[in-house]
């Protein structure tokens, strides 16, 4: 019986120093991660690094996997992990961007672990927030800072940074967003007139990937596509922003218009309708409608020349010219309206009533042209 005790007193032995060499991980870390300073090069990187050693240690334990102060020395190793990456890459050093994303995952589930911690044991709520809220500022300012100087791709970059980093807390950083989103359309607009395509869907994507799908975003992101004349991709990113808008005119009508610009005539034709369809007095649809159906006819003519005239097709191709022609009479109508003084709207909408067969509407508009 003596023996079986000395066994059992040894073990517990063992299994509180086991449980306390846990214990000591988690302080080790701490005590490391005191000296952290994520400017602090080579010596900082090494530091943090034996930090995560040790706080890896504690994290898989079952008796200190679950502890508070574990989560939030473990959140902030793995932030200064991100953190000093980011340095490295604003000193040109290309990161390694899918550990990046994964240290980054690891300290914000740290972290809110610890801030959603019914119990609040120990303070670290509120050690987590000040952790964060005091990056958060830094971010801030330099979004701020950066602003003032005009360097809009760098306010951008900071006021991206503060939302995103205080989501580690769960908070929605309302006012970065606004103003990240004031950045990012000044920037891209200006890099997009600039010719500097690669460098737009680069930061689009990377707005996107901190901000998820906006319209905003994804309206960049389309604009991009049809430059590169990329048909696959527009057609993927305005039907992204049409489950985000379904009544958005302007999606409809720049799909619309990049199928003119691709020759599909029925796809262009059915989106242009479906802007119109929202609003009715859309100028620029019922103008590109109306440009759509007026060549469309032409194309007709042009295949209808190449046939003998013998050649059935020939009157079918002409009775599509027709129809094409009259379907224009309501958008060059509404154009008319707009601009009273363009000879061509005149003169296609004379066309278009001559070819519909109403000589007066088609004498009407035709006496306007001699005035």
């Amino acid at each position: 019986m003596k023996k079986i005790n000395y066994t059992l007193s040894i073990l517990c032995i063992m299994f509180i120093g086991y449980v306390s060499a846990q214990k000591t991980n988690i302080t080790d870390a701490a005590v490391l991660m005191k000296k952290y300073n994520p400017r602090g090069g080579e010596k900082s990187v090494k530091l943090v690094n034996e930090a995560k050693d040790f706080i890896d240690k504690a994290a898989v334990h079952p008796e200190t996997s679950e502890s508070m102060k574990m989560h939030y020395y473990r959140g902030m190793i793995y932030f200064a992990l991100v953190e000093m990456a980011t340095v490295e890459a604003m000193m040109g050093k290309v990161p390694d961007q899918d550990l990046m994303e994964k240290n980054a995952e690891i300290s914000k589930e740290s972290f809110l672990l610890v801030v959603n911690d019914t119990d609040k044991r120990k303070g670290y709520q509120e050690d987590a927030k000040s952790f964060i809220n005091i990056r958060v500022k830094q971010y801030w300012d330099m979004g701020l800072g950066m602003y003032e100087t005009k360097n809009y791709e760098m306010a951008m970059m900071g006021f991206m940074g503060a939302y995103s980093v205080s989501e580690f807390i769960g908070v929605d950083y309302e006012d970065a967003k606004v103003n990240a989103m004031a950045m990012f359309n000044v920037v891209t607009d200006s890099l997009l007139n600039s010719g500097q395509l690669d460098k737009t869907e680069e930061i689009a994507i990377a707005a996107q990937e901190a901000f998820g799908k906006d319209i905003s975003i994804l309206t960049t992101l389309i604009n991009v596509a049809l430059k590169q004349g990329d048909k696959e991709k527009s057609e993927k990113y305005i039907n992204q922003a049409l489950e985000l808008d379904p009544e958005n005119k302007e999606l409809y009508y720049i799909l619309g218009t990049s199928y003119i610009e691709l020759k599909e005539n029925e796809k262009a034709e059915l989106n242009l309708l479906k802007a119109i369809e929202i609003d009715s007095m859309y100028v620029n649809a019922h103008s590109n409608l109306a440009a759509l159906y007026m060549s469309w006819s032409l194309q007709l003519a042009d295949e209808a020349k190449d046939l003998d005239y013998r050649d059935p097709r020939v009157n079918e191709l002409e009775n599509e010219k027709t129809e094409l022609l009259i379907k224009a009479i309501p958008s060059l109508e509404i154009m008319a309206v707009e601009f009273p003084d363009n000879k061509s709207v005149i003169r296609n909408l004379a066309q278009a009533y001559r070819a519909s067969g109403n000589e007066e509407k088609f004498n009407e508009w035709y006496n306007k042209l001699k005035n």
